[in-house]
């Protein structure tokens, strides 16, 4: 991160700032600093070069034989030879893994009908025609080209990146009105939902008012760490405004992201397919589908999601990092430490993001693979229930630990054990333990990732309306273009949310390890920030 590889300062600090005195009573500080560069947790970088390896394998060993059979499918289909009955039906498959396998069945199908088929090769669906002669609007049941469904994604994608760009820049110049406006939506947000619910259960109008008085509530206790709160938006995105290079980082994540998710899928969906004696046009299998391979190719899809978007944190890091103590290297649209930072995210400290995303991505696994046999409904729904919700619970405090190890990660260039063990120490030390839960400048990226969603997903929506898209065998079905749009658009935008969620985890931690860096090198900001503290928590400061 630091261009000369030296330490910012060196173990101590005095104490000197009257406002800043160590709630223990100790003197000094232990502060972090910088460590020399080298290859930490090196075992997890080359476990995950040899796990990319192995999908490659499956996808040169299966997908060849599942591709054969998915070109006669279709030319049976092209030349009428039976083909045109449901494969999709999956009525005949049944056990705990039926979601799988059903959902592979018609993966299949339409890919092979897109990849092999004659121009006439159609996904199922309606289209909504208009009668030439009197005008009115009818719905046809035919077929609907499967380009229409890339069409959506394409659309949502351009939208998404359009509009979060935008949110991003409002952020940076109005971060106390955001942190209001989401408190203030919360409340109203649930007012609508406890009006509605009248019309619908009692029981339902119930919650709605207990969530009306919650939110009412923590806007209360909460309203005045919005100066605070605001003050962390506000540096974070100063530090990313002062370093713009680093959207190409996020952006270059979401193509790596969506490469990533096509390579998953030739290489899984044959895997799949082949082990698991599937014919397509049978619309069966063999046998169901191993509960080890199931969870192998989970753990591989989740693992590289979580690396690719760690390693956008752990670069985020080190730039801001920079920033706040040699800021003369951070301070420029394609800064030097923008690539330095990348780099030793990619090299140096590469393992240690290995490691921590291989821990999240193996309970996401399970998670998935409990969720799944709780919906296959074989029995045991309400323990299957507990042990879902336990994991979810689980993976959630993981992530959450993981997003503060990375920021140490990233900013000294610790392995990840260290940088576990760094950041509790700094916390439950310097008394913060509390403070670091709040999440008032995450509420508003939700809410801002959230709304581009939305956005996103009615653009898609009136677009498949005016061009007589309907997808599925009803009307309703329609609703899939609202999904489309509002997934693409809200895992789009959080990737770009990104860069500002791990600039303010910096900016948390930093100023915990550093406040006397913060008012040499950045003095406005650091006034605000420590009369924004003191509004917030007097008796702490």
């Amino acid at each position: 991160m630091n261009a000369s590889n030296q330490p910012y300062r060196n173990s101590t600090m005095e104490i000197s700032d009257p406002s800043q005195p160590s709630p223990n009573g100790d003197e000094t500080w232990t502060k972090g600093e910088q460590q020399p560069r080298k290859f930490n947790d090196v075992a997890f970088g080359l476990l995950f070069y040899l796990h990319l390896i192995g999908m490659a394998a499956c996808a040169g060993m299966y997908a060849p034989q599942m591709f054969n059979e998915m070109a006669n499918i279709a030319a049976s289909i092209n030349n009428g030879g039976g083909g045109e009955r449901d494969l999709l039906d999956s009525s005949n498959m049944s056990g705990s893994n039926g979601f799988v396998t059903s959902t592979l069945m018609s993966w299949v199908v339409g890919a092979s009908q897109q990849i092999f088929g004659s121009s006439s090769t159609e996904l199922p669906s309606n289209r909504l025609l208009q009668d030439e002669e009197d005008g009115a609007n009818y719905v046809e049941s035919g077929l609907n080209d499967f380009d229409d469904l890339l069409l959506l994604l394409s659309i949502s994608a351009l939208v998404a990146c359009i509009i979060s760009s935008l949110a991003l820049t409002v952020m940076i110049r109005h971060a106390r009105g955001m942190i209001v406006f989401a408190l203030v939506f919360n409340i109203l947000a649930s007012l609508v939902f406890t009006i509605g619910a009248f019309f619908v259960s009692p029981f339902a109008a119930i919650m709605g008012i207990l969530m009306v008085a919650f939110n009412a509530y923590f806007a209360y206790v909460v309203w005045e760490r919005i100066p605070f709160a605001a003050c962390n938006l506000k540096t974070a995105t100063s530090a990313v405004k002062a370093n713009l290079g680093l959207s190409f980082v996020a952006y270059s994540s979401l193509i790596s992201m969506f490469c990533w998710t096509a390579f998953w899928l030739v290489s899984a969906v044959p895997t799949l397919y082949i082990t698991s004696g599937c014919d397509a046009q049978a619309g069966a299998c063999d046998k169901e589908a191993n509960g080890l391979v199931v969870f192998a190719l989970l753990v591989s899809y989740y693992w590289t999601y979580q690396v690719i978007q760690n390693t956008v944190h752990v670069t985020v890091a080190g730039v801001v990092g920079t920033w706040w103590f040699v800021p003369t290297e951070a301070s420029s649209f394609c800064s030097r430490a923008i690539g330095d930072s990348y780099f030793r995210s990619l090299t140096y400290s590469f393992g240690s993001i290995c490691l921590g995303s291989l821990i999240v991505a193996a309970v996401e696994s399970l998670v998935t693979m409990v969720r799944n046999l709780r919906e296959s409904g074989d029995g045991g729904s309400v323990f299957l229930c507990i042990a879902e919700c336990l994991l979810a619970l689980l993976r959630d405090i993981i992530e959450y630990f993981n997003k503060w190890a990375f920021t140490y990660v990233g900013v000294y260039g610790y392995s990840f054990i260290e940088a576990g063990k760094n950041v509790t120490n700094l916390f439950k030390s310097r008394g913060w333990t509390t403070i670091i839960t709040d999440s008032l400048a995450q509420n508003v990226l939700t809410l801002v990732s959230v709304g581009v969603g939305l956005i996103t997903a009615i653009t898609c929506l009136i677009f498949s309306y005016t061009h007589g898209m309907v997808f599925g065998n009803e009307l309703g079905a329609s609703a899939a273009a609202f999904f489309i749009g509002f997934t693409t658009g809200l895992v789009l935008t959080n990737t770009l949310l990104s860069l500002v969620s791990a600039a303010v985890n910096t900016v948390i931690v930093c100023y915990a390890d550093a406040p006397s860096e913060f008012r040499v090198n950045h003095p406005k900001l650091s006034d605000d920030m420590h009369e924004g503290w003191a509004k917030a928590w007097p008796d702490q400061f």
